[in-house]
């Protein structure tokens, strides 16, 4: 038996990357998808590839970090569809700077997006999950299981989805919702996918790719069969994960060398230029 069938699946930031890849995971396994993004062309596009391999999909644009658009999200999902069973806060947006010269509203965009963005529409749909018995995933990073320097609000907010999702899980698991968080490593971007930096301008990606887009939303797929917890995807994201919880003070030292460095991968990672070390 097919336990994605007929289910009704709501992914944020969907009109692309793993988001992209794990709405395409779930259709080829009968479930009914809705999607979003900011932009209606893109969307629209991801909308049109999903119907061409026989998915039932909607589409819905608009900001998580508004709680009007996050309302609006669950209420098109329940119109159309009747149900809610899966929510993924997938949607996020990542930044490269120093803390020093990060712009005040490129923290504000942060936080709106990988957090406000998770509560409010978690918040909007809740009710819905409740009565599926269903469950809330949240998309993190392995920046989230400890600090990145150049990824200050970004390693707040992503870490923040821990606490939020154990609450949640303490909360609703005697109702039968299941709550999880995924830390992504170093998955393929988009070519066209950008980053900010300290101003709000946007910069490419140039992280390694340890996994495809496919793999990755493969891995979260099973997070949702076997209603997992957590899981940390890519070997450099487990073995830091690993080390991390053996000993914080001596991968933060190796962090913090790396850092003053400049280190081939991590230069590699964050994309600096050279600077010698003895």
């Amino acid at each position: 038996m097919n336990e994605f069938q007929d289910k009704v699946v709501l992914i944020s930031g969907s009109s692309r990357g793993v988001g992209f890849a794990l709405a395409k995971e779930l259709v080829k396994r009968g479930a009914k998808v809705v999607i979003n993004a900011r932009g209606n062309k893109r969307l629209d596009q991801a909308k049109s590839a999903l119907q061409k391999i026989g998915g039932e999909v909607v589409a819905v644009c608009g900001n998580i970090g508004v709680w009007e658009d996050s309302q609006k999200m669950v209420e098109k999902t329940i119109d159309h569809y009747g149900r809610l069973d899966i929510l993924v806060n997938n949607a996020g947006i990542s930044m490269r700077s120093y803390f020093d010269k990060l712009s005040v509203d490129v923290c504000k965009q942060m936080v709106d997006t990988n957090l406000v963005g998770s509560i409010f529409l978690s918040r909007a749909a809740v009710k819905h999950i409740i009565k599926a018995k269903g469950q809330i995933i949240f998309i993190s990073s392995i920046a989230g299981l400890f600090g990145i320097p150049q990824a200050s609000i970004y390693s707040t907010t992503k870490g923040a989805l821990t606490n939020f999702c154990d609450s949640l899980r303490i909360e609703m698991s005697p109702l039968g919702v299941h709550t999880g968080v995924v830390y992504l490593g170093y998955i393929e971007h988009d070519p066209e996918k950008r980053i900010l930096s300290s101003d709000g301008s946007l910069i490419p990606h140039n992280h390694p790719a340890h996994y495809s887009q496919e793999k990755a939303a493969k891995i979260i797929l099973k997070v949702l069969q076997k209603r997992k917890k957590k899981a940390v995807i890519t070997p450099i994201g487990k073995l830091s994960w690993i080390a991390h919880k053996i000993s914080p003070g001596l991968v933060e030292k190796v962090i913090l060398k790396a850092h003053t460095c400049k280190w081939k991968t991590y230069k590699r990672y964050l994309g600096l230029e050279e600077q010698d070390c003895d």
